[in-house]
C-alpha cells in the first residue's frame, strides 16, 4: 500500500509578491472507527470484541487525564505523547505570568517500531 498525495498551490504570506510554491499534502483513504479497530484487534487476539473496545474506552478517558496533570504518557513501542504550550514574552522572569500563555498543543513522538513503519511509506500521486 501507499500514500495518496495530491499537489496544491501556496502563496507565501511573508512574501506575497513571490509566486506561489506547489506543495504534497496527503489525502486520506477513509477512517477506521473505534468499533472497527477493536474488531481488528480482537481477530489478532484471544479477547473479545467488548472486552477490547472496553481497554479503548478506558485508555481515552484516562490519557487526557494524565497529560492534563503535567504528566508524559509513554506506550511502549507505540510512542510518547506530552504536552507543549505557547506563551507571550515577558522581558523579566519576574514578570511573567501564567496569563501569558496562550495556547496548548499534544505532541507525539512515535516509537521505534510505528517510525520505521513512517520511514518505509510509499507515495502515490493521485489526481
Amino acid at each position: 500500500m501507499s500514500v495518496q498525495y495530491s499537489i496544491i498551490t501556496r502563496k507565501n504570506l511573508q512574501k506575497p509578491n513571490d509566486p506561489p510554491k506547489f506543495y504534497a499534502i496527503a489525502k486520506s483513504r477513509g477512517e477506521i472507527t473505534l468499533r472497527e479497530l477493536a474488531k481488528d484487534i480482537s481477530a489478532t487476539s484471544t479477547v473479545a470484541v467488548g472486552d477490547v473496545l472496553a481497554v479503548l474506552e478506558g485508555f481515552i478517558s484516562q490519557v487526557p487525564k494524565h497529560i492534563s496533570n503535567g504528566n508524559i504518557v509513554r506506550l511502549g513501542e507505540f510512542g510518547t505523547f506530552s504536552l507543549s504550550i505557547s506563551s507571550e514574552g515577558a522581558a523579566t522572569e519576574e514578570e511573567f505570568h501564567a496569563g501569558l500563555i496562550k495556547s496548548n498543543s499534544l505532541n507525539f513522538r512515535p516509537g521505534k517500531e510505528v517510525q520505521d513503519s513512517l520511514d518505509a511509506v510509499k507515495y502515490k500521486k493521485v489526481i
